[in-house]
């Protein structure tokens, strides 16, 4: 473990001589930025530059740009926070706040007909390669389960 404790000082002092400590730092704070934060500020805001302790962040609207700008309480709670990673000040800038999109959410598993399933095992049953053949069913399951639900009145 001590061994490690070495390593990680020894690599955050290379990334500080190279130049590159507020990158890191502000990428760790972007990665836990919806932990640390919270919704529903988290949702409509993002960080986006740090540099000598002041991060910079993006704020999607007027309406919310207003109300963290005007309501000190946020400020002060995101740099509470955010002391660990050397924040000490706050800019807010209206802008894009694009966040990676979520992978959809899995579908509903789907009971389907034997005669659909039997009808999916007819469409790949003359495929030699076994590994294709078996790709190809799973896309034809899916597909039908996907169908099914979309199919379905509420």
């Amino acid at each position: 473990m001590r061994r490690l404790q070495r390593a990680s000082t020894l690599i955050e002092s290379l990334a500080e001589n190279l130049g590159l400590g507020d990158s890191i730092r502000l990428e760790r704070i972007k990665n836990r930025w919806e932990q640390l934060i919270g919704p529903p500020i988290s949702l409509h805001t993002q960080p986006v530059y740090f540099k000598n302790a002041t991060l910079t962040v993006h704020v999607e609207s007027n309406l919310w740009f207003t109300e963290l700008r005007y309501h000190k309480e946020h400020k002060e709670n995101i740099i509470t926070k955010l002391g660990e990673f050397g924040v000490v000040s706050v800019r807010f800038k209206q802008g894009d706040v694009v966040w990676p999109k979520q992978p959809p959410p899995p579908a509903p598993d789907v009971l389907l007909s034997a005669g659909e399933v039997a009808y999916i095992e007819s469409l790949t049953q003359d495929i030699k390669d076994a590994e294709l053949r078996e790709a190809l069913r799973r896309a034809a399951l899916k597909s039908f389960a996907r169908l099914a639900v979309s199919n379905r009145t509420p």
